[in-house]
């Protein structure tokens, strides 16, 4: 993907575009590195390419819970507000496919809210958004049953061939993977799911 193709690019003036292009720097995360640790403050701000990255938190008995993923060309709300205002990151951030993009120091990025206006806009109103659905996802969490959340997992998946595994799932909606064979067996009764090795198909 080029510069060209990301939204946000089309807003900045011209001086603003140049100043993206002479101070981005690329990066390339394999599988399974980790973006950041939670406490840690972020010195730069992600643009992510291509790829998929988790984010997560976890409890002091290991278990963890995933918030959100990034994609391509999605900003991470965790990392904009560590780099903007060099708080400590609340959670973690783990490659999950091999992901290219680049990186912005936070001295430009700040320059590019002051002076690009446009962008100030769209970066804060994407930020908004990304509240709004964390802020649902916790809700999820606190008030549905396991259930109800591993139906709103499987059904709000791209394809209704879902390749996974039942770890995976337990790891993103935070409970064991025994409970989560349970439940998928109990939805493949009810004729909603069929299982297969390494795959769920939504019917």
């Amino acid at each position: 993907m080029k510069l060209e193709n990301f939204y946000f690019y089309s807003l900045l003036s011209d001086n603003g575009k140049q100043l993206v292009e002479e101070n981005l720097k690329p990066f390339k995360m394999q599988k399974d590195t980790i973006v950041y640790y939670a406490g840690e403050v972020c010195k730069d701000f992600f643009l992510i390419d291509k790829g998929l990255v988790k984010v997560y938190v976890q409890d002091e008995s290991g278990h963890t819970f995933t918030l959100y993923t990034i994609e391509d060309g999605k900003p991470c709300i965790i990392n904009t507000f560590s780099t903007i205002f060099s708080n400590t990151t609340i959670a973690n951030a783990l490659v999950v496919e091999e992901t290219t993009g680049w990186t912005l120091c936070k001295k430009i990025l700040l320059k590019l809210l002051q002076t690009e206006p446009e962008y100030s806009s769209y970066l804060f109103s994407a930020i908004s958004n990304d509240i709004s659905s964390l802020v649902d996802t916790i809700e999820d969490v606190k008030f549905s049953s396991m259930k109800e959340r591993l139906e709103n997992w499987v059904f709000s998946q791209k394809n209704t061939m879902i390749e996974t595994t039942h770890e995976d799932i337990a790891i993103d909606i935070g409970t064991s993977r025994p409970i989560i064979s349970k439940l998928l067996k109990d939805m493949e009764k009810e004729e909603k799911i069929r299982l297969r090795r390494g795959s769920i198909e939504i019917l």
